[in-house]
């Protein structure tokens, strides 16, 4: 039986510098991965603005992840790129995960402002998403093609563009 460290109720000091976490932002949830004391554990927390993943050095802005899940001990992010495509699946073990998981979800979903399915004619439908960037409040739009649908396709961008721009006009944003 494995044994988990004893953490106060507030992340240490040490693990906020080992984040990189800033002044500016405040912690409101973190968790730990494997290790026998604070010195060897990898932590994660949730600021108002980010999640820091000590594990893979990362700093992830709450509009950029597009789907947590939680399978304990396992934290499973799918991330997206700049263009709104998710690009990459982020794991992280946390024998200790506190709050962490519902703060995330909380955070990821107070970042959708809309979420539409729109259909683009000839039996294509995509999802155009507006999120609320955390770290400067602009509106963030993006548009995920279903599958086995060709996002390269010029005919296929043009209907998304338009179907986007009557979205964004119909709601004012």
């Amino acid at each position: 039986m494995r044994i988990l460290p004893k953490f106060s109720g507030r992340l240490p000091g040490t693990a906020i510098a080992m984040l990189g976490i800033p002044p500016g932002e405040r912690v409101v949830a973190w968790g730990a991965g494997p290790g026998a004391d604070v010195t060897q554990s990898h932590f994660a927390a949730a600021t108002d603005r980010a999640l820091y993943l000590q594990a893979t050095g990362e700093r992830l802005a709450w509009d950029r992840i597009t789907k947590a899940s939680w399978d304990e001990p396992m934290l499973d992010l799918v991330v997206v790129d700049e263009a709104g495509q998710a690009s990459r699946l982020v794991r992280a073990r946390l024998d200790d995960s506190r709050d962490l998981p519902a703060a995330i979800h909380d955070r990821v979903t107070a970042s959708v402002l809309v979420s539409e399915r729109v259909d683009l004619g000839g039996g294509a439908k995509a999802l155009m998403v507006a999120r609320r960037a955390s770290d400067d409040d602009e509106v963030r739009w993006t548009v995920v093609f279903d599958a086995g649908l060709d996002p390269g396709d010029p005919d296929l961008q043009a209907e998304a563009t338009a179907a986007l721009a009557r979205l964004r006009d119909s709601l004012g944003i």
